[in-house]
C-alpha cells in the first residue's frame, strides 16, 4: 500500500465543495432567511459526512490507493444521484409541471450521492482492510501452531525417552516415582498441544451435520471403558437413533467429558453415569460423575467465554466441550454436585425440529 499524508485532502475537498454549494444557495436564493438556512443546512449535513470520512482517512493513514477508491466511489455515486435528480427535473418540465430552484435540487442530489458514496466506500475499505489483516494473522498463527506442535512433539519424545531410560537404570524407588511424575507431566504437555490443534480444527470448520448421538455416545463409552477397566460406567440411551444437528467433531466433546472424569477424579473408585435423552426439540447428552468438583474460577471463565485475570481453565478439555457445543448452536451446562461430583450437560437441537424450523 502506498502511504500519503495528503491523501485525506481529496475527501476534504469534496466536503468543501458541498459547503461552497451551501454558500452559493444562501447568496442566490431570494427566499426568507430562515428558509434559506434550513435548505442550506441539508448541504451542511452532507458536507459533515464527507468531513467525517476525511478525518478518518487522515487518522488511519489509509494510503493513496484506498483513498482513491473511496473518492471514486463518492464521485460515481454523486454523478449517478445527480443525474437522477436532473432526469426528474426534465420529466417535470416535459409534463409542464412547475420547477423551482432546479439547480438546488441537482446540487442536493449530487451532494447526497457523494456523501453516501464516501461513507459506503470508507466502510467497504475498512472491512476489506480488516479482512486482509485477519487473513495475515490467521496465516501467521497457522505457521506458529504448526512449528510449535512439531517442536513440542520432538522435545516431548526426547524427554520421555531419557526419563524412561533413567527409570530402567535406577533402583531408587523415590527417583523412579519422580521420573514417572515427570513422564506424566510431559504427556500432559503433549496432550495440550494436540487439544490446541483440535481447537484450531474446530474454529476452521464451523459447519454442522446430522449425528446419531445415541450411537456415537455408545462408541465413546466403550472406548472409555477399554481405557479405564476399573471404572463403573452406566449408559442409558434410546433404543433407536437420536439424531441431532451438531458440529462434525462432536465426538471430541463427549470424549473430553468422559476423559475429564478420569483425569481429574481424586476418589478411589470411578463411577460415571452417561445419559442420552430426547426432550422435545432437544437431544441431551449428560455425563455425571461422583468425583472431584471443578474449581469455581474455571466455571466462571467458561461462562464468560474468555480468559479472565485469575480466572482461567487449567486445561483445554473444558474449552473443547464449550466450543463444540457453541459451534453446534447448542447449550452447555456444567455444574458441581452436592456433596461431590460434576454434571456436564450438552444439549443439541434435534434434527427433526431443526429441519421444521428452517
Amino acid at each position: 500500500m502506498t502511504h500519503s499524508r495528503g491523501a485525506w485532502l481529496a475527501p476534504a475537498a469534496l466536503a468543501g465543495a458541498v459547503l461552497v454549494l451551501a454558500g452559493v444557495h444562501l447568496v442566490l436564493d431570494d427566499d426568507r432567511l430562515a428558509v434559506e438556512l434550513a435548505e442550506a443546512s441539508i448541504l451542511v449535513v452532507f458536507a459533515a459526512a464527507l468531513a467525517f470520512v476525511a478525518v478518518r482517512v487522515r487518522r488511519e493513514d489509509r494510503g493513496r490507493d484506498r483513498t482513491v477508491r473511496i473518492v471514486t466511489t463518492s464521485l460515481v455515486a454523486g454523478v449517478v444521484v445527480g443525474l437522477l435528480s436532473t432526469l426528474y427535473l426534465f420529466a417535470r418540465l416535459a409534463s409542464d409541471e412547475p420547477v423551482t430552484e432546479g439547480w438546488f435540487a441537482v446540487s442536493i442530489g449530487w451532494s447526497l450521492g457523494a456523501s453516501v458514496g464516501a461513507l459506503v466506500g470508507y466502510y467497504v475499505e475498512r472491512v476489506r482492510r480488516e479482512r486482509a489483516e485477519q487473513s495475515r494473522l490467521t496465516g501467521r498463527l497457522t505457521v506458529l501452531n504448526r512449528v510449535l506442535r512439531h517442536n513440542i512433539r520432538n522435545e516431548v519424545g526426547v524427554i520421555s525417552g531419557l526419563a524412561e531410560n533413567a527409570i530402567q537404570s535406577t533402583d531408587d524407588p523415590e527417583l523412579v516415582r519422580e521420573l514417572e511424575l515427570l513422564c506424566t507431566h510431559v504427556d500432559r504437555i503433549h496432550g495440550l498441544s494436540e487439544k490446541a490443534q483440535l481447537l484450531a480444527n474446530l474454529w476452521n470448520d464451523v459447519s454442522t451435520v446430522e449425528t446419531d448421538l445415541s450411537a456415537l455416545t455408545r462408541t465413546e463409552v466403550e472406548r472409555f471403558r477399554d481405557a479405564n477397566p476399573r471404572a463403573e460406567v452406566r449408559l442409558s440411551s434410546p433404543d433407536g437413533a437420536a439424531v441431532a444437528v451438531t458440529h462434525r467433531h462432536v465426538e471430541a466433546a463427549i470424549r473430553e467429558a468422559l476423559d475429564n472424569v478420569a483425569q481429574h477424579n481424586e476418589t478411589r473408585t470411578l463411577s460415571v453415569d452417561v445419559t442420552v435423552a430426547r426432550e422435545g426439540e432437544w437431544t441431551t447428552v449428560d455425563v455425571v460423575d461422583d468425583g472431584s468438583s471443578i474449581p469455581d474460577e474455571e466455571l466462571a471463565a467458561l461462562s464468560a467465554s474468555r480468559e479472565l485475570p485469575l480466572q482461567h481453565a487449567t486445561g483445554l478439555g473444558l474449552w473443547v466441550i464449550h466450543w463444540v457445543v457453541e459451534l453446534s448452536e447448542g447449550r452447555l451446562d456444567i455444574e458441581n454436585l452436592d456433596p461431590c461430583g460434576v454434571r456436564v450437560s450438552m444439549r443439541f437441537r434435534s434434527a427433526e425440529s431443526a429441519s421444521s424450523s428452517s
